[in-house]
């Protein structure tokens, strides 16, 4: 079993590896415009599986790094942020698993605009981002409170920043530059994410580690065993 530091690495690595893994297939998937097509158009694309799998390692991962983040939590909050974690990451294995209907002229031959009906599939997906976005959203906003009560006052509010950042992206993503500020918003907060998993890892190594108790009367039995 990997140690507490070992699964919030987990989280560390999770959003670093899902963004360079999604911008380096960019390149090969001609036609993909990035102020019309969010990441998950790259499941269709050229390179489909390469991104399908990157969906579902980035949700794994986060699965890994809320069982460290229950314990270097502790307590309800602790089991609080595990669970929405672990409900993002879950999200994020379905969204990769069901991929999003061919639309917005991509890939070639899809249609200029929306879908006329959704597959099941499309549907499947749509569930998985609303599930991740919503666990997501919810646990940015409880890190803000585990973050106040640690005193952490300024990761306390980058926390509520963020949150309020996918608040605002969700309520304009369907404006002409909401895809452009979706990758602003979600790239900038995932690397948060990475952050802040980091900062819990150091956090931890830097508490002192609680000394063995003592059992009563040990010191006075040994004593009498070496007369």
């Amino acid at each position: 079993m990997p140690t507490v530091s070992g699964r919030l690495l987990a989280g560390v690595v999770s959003p670093v590896l899902f963004l360079a893994v999604s911008y380096l297939q960019m390149p090969f998937n001609p036609g993909l415009d990035l102020t019309r097509h969010a990441f998950s158009y790259l499941s269709i694309g050229d390179t489909g599986p390469i991104q399908q799998t990157n969906f579902v390692v980035m949700g794994l991962l986060n699965i890994v790094a809320a069982t460290g983040l229950r314990q270097a939590v502790g307590g309800r909050l602790g089991t609080a942020t595990a669970i929405l974690l672990a409900l993002d990451g879950l999200g994020q294995i379905i969204a990769g698993l069901f991929t999003l209907d061919p639309s917005n002229g991509f890939p070639a031959g899809a249609p200029a605009g929306l879908p006329e009906t959704v597959s099941t599939h499309g549907n499947l997906h749509g569930v998985g981002f609303g599930l991740s976005m919503v666990s997501w959203l919810a646990l940015l906003l409880l890190l803000g409170r585990v973050h106040k009560d640690a005193g952490d006052r300024g990761w306390a509010r980058l926390s509520i920043l963020a949150a309020a950042a996918l608040l605002v992206t969700a309520a304009c993503l369907m404006l002409p530059f909401g895809t452009v500020l979706l990758y602003v918003v979600l790239s900038s907060t995932w690397l948060f994410m990475a952050a802040t998993f980091q900062h819990f890892r150091l956090r931890r190594q830097r508490s002192p580690r609680p000394r063995p108790r003592a059992v009563p009367g040990a010191g006075r039995a040994a004593g009498r065993g070496t007369r």
